[in-house]
């Protein structure tokens, strides 16, 4: 019996040696200071990353800094910069004192956690000047000079401009991180003239709504102006996926040309959508006609009651 209970401490002892000591320990509360008080807030501060972040709206409150929200992207004013944010994102814009604009990349971006916005911080240290100081016991002390004073310049137009740029900027590297292939819908678009209709796409690389995309025929650069500019210009679906065309038909659209016997949703892949429809019936007979406005031509398309194509004017 004693030596059945002496494996039992032995066994014990080689397990608590090999189970790593943050499985043991609870998980570590800090407490933060401001300027020496006692930071309130109903959201405590967390880990992420390896780095210290606190519910950021706490910390602004606490310190009567000046902030806004632009659908989305948050503008903290400083005595000597303005900063833009966007949450879960780690592109920002500021400004410094005579409006020069300058853009970087965040290594450690300001996150959401349950609804709640939460600021690493080396962030604070970094661009809004604040001391950072590690204490014992969890103790993190944030000391600041009075940053509530001359919050109110900058040129509001300019600043509205680029958090609509950065918020679509946000959005579109949000597109090509998450879509490995991506489809062209139009031959032309964001300034770009492409040599094929729906013709599969790889993401090269990428900043803001600026991408390289790359296909069997060429590799190109786009800069869009708009997420509707993004949607109405690119697919993340095979377009021709489940149609049952043929082949020859599926090449012609992607060559942008038209023939008799197409359906109008054929000839819609093909050409897009007209700038205007004129229909046509009588007692005997109805007839559809698709116009398409170019700068120093018109073209037409006529479509029987069955929806085929039966006439093309050039």
């Amino acid at each position: 019996m004693k030596k059945f209970v002496s494996l039992i401490v032995i066994f014990c002892t080689v397990a608590l040696a090999i189970v790593p000591v943050s499985a043991l320990a609870k998980d570590f509360e800090y407490e933060v200071y401001v300027n020496n008080k006692l930071m309130k807030s109903e959201y405590p501060p967390i880990s992420h990353n390896n780095a210290v972040y606190v519910p950021l709206w706490s910390l602004l409150g606490q310190l009567n800094m000046s902030a806004k929200d632009y659908s989305g992207v948050l503008r903290i004013n400083h005595p000597y910069r303005t900063l833009l944010v966007k949450a879960d994102q780690n592109m920002m814009t500021y400004f410094g004192r005579n409006m020069d604009i300058q853009y970087t990349r965040l290594e450690y971006p300001i996150i959401t956690k349950d609804y709640v916005m939460y600021a690493p911080l080396v962030f604070l240290g970094d661009y809004l000047d604040m001391k950072i100081a590690y204490g014992e016991n969890g103790r993190i002390d944030i000391t600041s000079a009075d940053l509530s004073k001359d919050v109110s310049w900058g040129k509001d137009y300019d600043i509205e401009k680029a958090a609509k740029q950065l918020k679509l900027d946000a959005a579109a590297e949000e597109i090509w991180k998450t879509n490995s292939s991506l489809w062209n819908k139009k031959t032309y678009f964001g300034g770009h003239s492409s040599k094929k209709n729906y013709i599969e796409n790889s993401v090269v690389s990428y900043s803001g709504a600026t991408v390289t995309l790359a296909n069997s025929l060429e590799t190109y650069t786009v800069t869009f102006s708009s997420i509707e500019d993004i949607v109405n210009a690119l697919t993340n679906v095979d377009p021709f996926d489940g149609l049952g065309w043929s082949n020859d038909t599926i090449d012609m659209i992607k060559d942008g040309y038209v023939k008799i016997g197409m359906t109008k949703l054929m000839a819609r892949y093909s050409w897009g959508a007209p700038d205007k429809v004129n229909k046509y019936s009588s007692k005997y007979s109805y007839s559809e006609q698709w116009v398409y406005n170019y700068t120093s031509s018109m073209s037409f398309l006529y479509f029987d009651e069955d929806g085929k194509l039966t006439n093309i004017q050039n």
